[in-house]
């Protein structure tokens, strides 16, 4: 009785899609109220908050290393409340929305669908942690809900383009590599048999509009000539090095599997999994043979992520999980296409057994990389409900608790300090640039500080007469001197990123010294 009305239920697939958003809503709801944010996220918002004018706020946003549009929708929130809880609630929404998108069109099954959308990055990384990737995600799904609509005009499917490319640097790949897609199919619509019926005036409105957000992401990514965010400018991995091509390599594997992941620095095992990760890329190739529109686009856009990697940074699972998404948009966009036998000549030169496998295994293939999302995102999702990510949040009550907001507050390092400044809704005055301030420009004006140095720092205060002040720290200063009373009055040693964990101590002139 009961598994006839799972079946009944289960066949219901409508009532079940809205039932399954609904609760992964409620689950997405509970983990980002519990996630106590950090300085990525908060450096945002506090740029968007406490940029005195428009030029400043372009100007602050180009040191963050992101296009412009997630910042101007922080902007736009900030214009209603200054409490930063607003942008998580949107940016689940965003999340929310994805997810919704994602079980009412993509052509997957029930359980691939359900796989995916509980996986690491739409049910943790692009929900929990509130930065742009959840937009990227969005104008992905957006893009590939919409992708029929380019038979009558690109016009919409380029609009969602621009706004894609100004998302982030790894959106900014997979945008392009979808406009070359799509002129890659224009190219050859007649030898492919696709009926495309935009006009000649339609196709160029739409490239204008792609490249104006080409364009303007293109210059927000282009660091000022101070700026320091992962080696600013100048820094790139321009010459050959095995080491390094083997990292790159290895995040194919990182980013579809997600578990028992090489180390950096262990030379055998980056060389394996290396390996293993080329031989997933001829894996996804392979099946994708008979879809050469799409195979165009897994292939460019896979590469444009690598040579990134490879040149500029070899990033975090949030990073190089656009991977998986370009993945999982290949196998979504191939579905609008009917089997085509452009690539027989190739085919036809691959040994039986290996077209046979690829065939046969693609399912397996597709569940075994979901399975292992699912298993990261439920952890991550877990772990973050018991360790806080960050100490900012727990930091920020005990000062509000203790009615010490109104204090004067110094801090060092001040980005990993910034957090406690959103929370507490107030500036700080940081050691690296030795005046007030919230958010942090990774610029040639900071000063990398030492504990001697921070001790010097302080002492300077105190000659200036701003003693007694509390100071924050993210790590614990050993002191001894006869000039400062330094004393240790909390410590939030509990966080997943570890050097959000705090120490806050009182600062004043020892007794014998202020007497002389």
């Amino acid at each position: 009785m009961i598994k006839k009305i799972f079946q009944r239920f289960w066949q219901q697939e409508t009532l079940l899609i809205h039932i399954l958003t609904v609760i992964i809503a409620i689950l997405g709801l509970f983990g980002i109220l519990n996630h106590a944010m950090w300085r990525d996220e908060l450096n945002g918002w506090l740029i968007a908050r406490d940029s005195q004018f428009p030029i400043e706020f372009i100007q602050n946003i180009r040191y963050e290393g992101h296009p412009i549009f997630w910042y101007f929708c922080l902007f736009l929130l900030n214009q209603l409340t200054s409490n930063p809880l607003a942008m998580q609630l949107f940016h689940w929404l965003l999340g929310i929305v994805s997810i919704f998108l994602f079980l009412n069109y993509s052509p997957f099954n029930k359980i691939q669908k359900l796989l995916f959308c509980l996986g690491y990055l739409p049910f943790y990384e692009y929900l929990l942690i509130s930065r742009n990737y959840a937009l990227g995600l969005l104008f992905i799904i957006l893009f590939a809900c919409l992708f029929k609509t380019r038979h009558k005009s690109y016009l919409l499917l380029a609009t969602i383009l621009a706004l894609m490319a100004n998302t982030n640097a790894y959106c900014l790949c997979i945008s392009f590599a979808l406009c070359l897609m799509l002129i890659f199919e224009n190219i050859f619509r007649y030898q492919l048999q696709i009926p495309l019926k935009a006009s000649s005036i339609n196709r160029i409105s739409s490239l204008v509009i792609y490249s104006l957000g080409f364009i303007g992401s293109a210059v927000m990514l282009f660091p000022p000539t101070d700026s320091t965010l992962q080696g600013g400018a100048t820094q790139w991995m321009l010459q050959f090095d095995w080491i390094q091509l083997t990292r790159t390599l290895s995040r194919i594997w990182n980013s579809y599997i997600l578990i028992l992941l090489p180390g950096d620095d262990q030379f055998f095992s980056l060389w394996f999994f290396a390996i293993l990760s080329l031989a997933l890329f001829i894996f996804v190739i392979t099946s994708l043979i008979r879809k050469p529109v799409v195979l165009f686009f897994y292939v460019v856009a896979t590469s444009e992520i690598l040579l990134f990697t490879y040149i500029k940074f070899l990033g975090s699972p949030r990073h190089y999980g656009h991977l998986l998404l370009i993945l999982i948009l290949s196998w979504w966009l191939a579905d609008y296409y009917a089997p085509s036998n452009w690539f027989a000549a190739v085919e036809a030169k691959l040994p039986r057994w290996w077209l046979g496998f690829v065939r046969q295994k693609r399912t397996i293939f597709i569940s075994i990389i979901l399975s292992a999302q699912l298993i990261a995102g439920i952890y991550s999702f877990s772990r973050d409900l018991l360790i806080p990510y960050s100490a900012s949040r727990e930091t920020a009550r005990y000062i509000q608790r203790q009615n010490l907001t109104n204090k004067l507050w110094v801090g060092s390092e001040d980005f990993a300090v910034a957090p406690i400044s959103a929370y507490l809704d107030r500036q700080i005055y940081y050691l690296e640039t030795g005046r007030n301030g919230s958010y942090v420009l990774f610029s040639g004006e900071r000063e990398t500080l030492n504990q001697d140095t921070i001790v010097e720092k302080l002492n300077a205060l105190s000659e200036e007469g701003k003693t007694p002040f509390f100071l924050i720290l993210n790590h614990n200063l050993h002191f001894s001197g006869d000039q400062l009373s330094i004393r240790q009055i909390a410590e939030f040693p509990r966080a997943f990123i570890h050097n959000e964990r705090y120490y806050l101590y009182k600062v004043d002139k020892r007794q014998s010294a202020s007497k002389l």
